[in-house]
């Protein structure tokens, strides 16, 4: 079954189910009305019939029915929010199989991570990458994701561990589905994980007197309200015991409910969590890439589920207090506030450092299900590449762009090896040059992220990745265009300088001076990258720039895009030729639009 038919066959599950809860939904209302009515009733006739315990036992079950009917009505209602969450997952999976993807997150703030790289290939905002490939139900998964896809990894060895991860996920369509499910219904809000940070970090509170005495109290109160039973104290004394715990308990209130309110909120964050966790738990992993992650939840001889499991039992007597007569109950027979503060601190003690490796461990498969996703969705059109970790090499075989429709993509080959290397890219406006540029970094970011890329083959060498294709002024800093290109170029090569094994891909460099001056520069430039030992792809319009094939052979290379005249129409083949384009299109497109006179063929 492909992902087509997998979500198709989903949604119309799932519409149907939910078309089944909607006469079950009818029914609770009045069920609840009605039992509950029934048992007010049947209460008066006990009352009135002068305590016949007929109708309280009768009283007792209609109200038995009601609590009945509301758990009921609340499992109605999960069942409900649980079915429409799957569904709209498997109905937005639809959409971007036919790459309609508007609808999903554009991450537009997370271009700040690489400015640069971002402009350039388009990785976040409307129609980009990130909004294509971003699958993430956490704030932190959602980041790691962003970081990771900017950057990828050098090591070939860690890119072959996340590419097994990548593949078993992607064969696990339930489980991403649950994952996704379970992270949504959550709601996660993007400042949860840093105030439960900002809680374990905070100084233990010192275990004092008060704290020792609560774990003496009960039978301290117990024995006095004995002995005040037994007639050994006086009644009128008993208020003495209650004063000295509630002023006790007085005395750190404000401490008290500041803490408590803290830990309800965190409370709330873990239990979005826990569930996602328990999935981690019980999924059977073989790729060690997974089951390094999934090892992060175990701690001695319980996982992290059952330790959350433990702190949520904790955190809800604690909600106890809330009540105002439960609370002063509570705090006069067993000083409440103090047992439960120092049973939350001997939790976060034993537990302080463990917390946040779960929650990191959790945005790392987050991120890591996101690759899958694509891989799910696309596994006819995608291969896993091979690195290599020897030399630089790139070799890539029907090579798309990820954001092109498949059947609507033109695939080319890319070969090159060693450093230093210059391609140089010439052809006609809108032949491809550009497309074809973002086309070979997209996939590069995606194969050192272990994920598979739109090509039937690649071998590729993991390195950084430089660029300069989409400048733009700036008015607030009193920049032109043409400063700020030269900006940006003085940076990659103080990169190279220092990290020579890097790609770097130029588009029109230079674009602010005169035709003349701008060979020049672009042509002295493109040596001393050569001089550098790097490794540069650029595209341009300058086809002296091509002479550098004769100038340094072996170490120089000329690839276009050429375009075809057919009944006084342009054609493109958006194919990669070799060799230098000597046909033009902007005359011809001008003549077509009256912009200039036409010529005589």
């Amino acid at each position: 079954m492909n992902a087509k038919q997998n979500y198709t066959g989903r949604s119309e599950r799932y519409a149907r189910e939910l078309q089944k809860l909607q006469p079950l939904f009818r029914l609770t209302a009045p069920f609840r009305l009605l039992t509950f009515v029934a048992t007010i009733i049947l209460l008066l006739f006990f009352i009135k019939s002068k305590m016949d315990p007929v109708f309280l036992y009768a009283a007792a079950a209609t109200l038995s029915l009601f609590i009945l009917g509301v758990i009921w009505d609340l499992y109605l209602v999960t069942r409900q929010k649980d079915l429409q969450t799957r569904l709209q997952i498997n109905r937005d999976e639809l959409r971007c199989l036919e790459h309609d993807f508007v609808h999903l997150d554009p991450g537009s703030e997370l271009s700040s991570l690489q400015p640069e790289l971002a402009g350039d290939f388009d990785l976040f905002g409307r129609g980009s990458l990130f909004q294509y490939l971003n699958r993430c139900v956490s704030a932190e998964g959602r980041q790691r994701f962003a970081r990771e896809l900017v950057s990828g990894s050098r090591d070939s060895t860690h890119i072959l561990r996340r590419q097994s991860a990548i593949a078993e996920l992607a064969a696990l369509p339930a489980y991403l589905e649950n994952f996704r499910t379970y992270g949504l219904l959550a709601k996660a809000e993007t400042n949860e994980v840093e105030r439960l940070r900002r809680w374990l970090n905070q100084a233990p509170i010192p275990t004092t007197v008060r704290h020792r005495m609560a774990q003496v109290w009960p039978l301290v109160i117990g024995a006095w309200i004995v002995a005040t039973a037994l007639g050994h104290i006086p009644g009128n004394f008993l208020f003495l015991p209650v004063l000295l715990a509630l002023g006790l308990v007085g005395s750190r209130l404000t401490q008290t409910n500041k803490l408590h309110q803290q830990l309800s909120k965190n409370a709330q964050t873990l239990q979005k969590y826990a569930r996602l966790i328990r999935l981690v738990e019980e999924q059977a992993f073989s790729a060690p890439h997974l089951q390094a992650l999934q090892s992060a939840f175990k701690q001695e001889e319980q996982n992290a589920s059952s330790h959350l499991q433990r702190l949520f039992k904790l955190l809800d007597r604690f909600d106890y207090r809330g009540n105002l007569m439960v609370g002063l109950l509570l705090n006069t027979l067993l000083l409440f506030d103090f047992r439960m503060v120092h049973a939350l601190e001997r939790w976060k003690t034993q537990h302080q450092e463990q917390l946040p490796k779960w929650l990191d461990t959790l945005a790392r498969l987050d991120a890591l299900n996101s690759y899958a996703i694509f891989a799910y969705n696309q596994a006819q059109q995608v291969c896993y590449p091979q690195p290599e970790a020897s030399d630089f090499i790139f070799d890539g075989k029907d090579l798309k762009h990820p954001l092109l429709p498949y059947q609507q993509a033109v695939g080319n080959d890319l070969q090159f090896e060693g450093r230093p290397k210059v391609l140089t890219i010439t052809g006609a406006n809108m032949a491809g040059k550009s497309t074809f540029l973002r086309t070979l970094a997209v996939n590069l970011l995606l194969a050192m992220n272990g994920a598979p890329v739109c090509a039937r083959s690649l071998r590729f060498h993991p390195c950084d990745l430089r660029s300069s294709i989409n400048i733009r002024d700036s008015l607030a800093q009193h920049e032109s265009y043409f400063y700020a290109e030269l900006k940006r170029l003085q940076s990659i090569v103080a990169h190279v300088e220092k990290q020579p094994d890097t790609l770097v891909i130029l588009d029109e460099i230079l674009r602010g001076t005169n035709s003349m001056d701008k060979h020049k520069g672009s042509y002295g430039l493109l040596e001393k990258f050569l001089a550098l030992q790097t490794v540069v792809v650029i595209a341009t319009h300058d086809l002296g720039i091509g002479e550098l094939a004769t100038q340094y052979p072996g170490r120089a290379e000329n690839h276009c895009f050429e375009v075809a005249l057919d009944n006084n129409e342009l054609v493109f083949d958006y194919r990669l030729h070799p060799g230098v384009s000597q046909k033009l299109n902007a005359s011809f497109l001008m003549q077509k639009m009256d912009l200039i006179p036409k010529t005589e063929e």
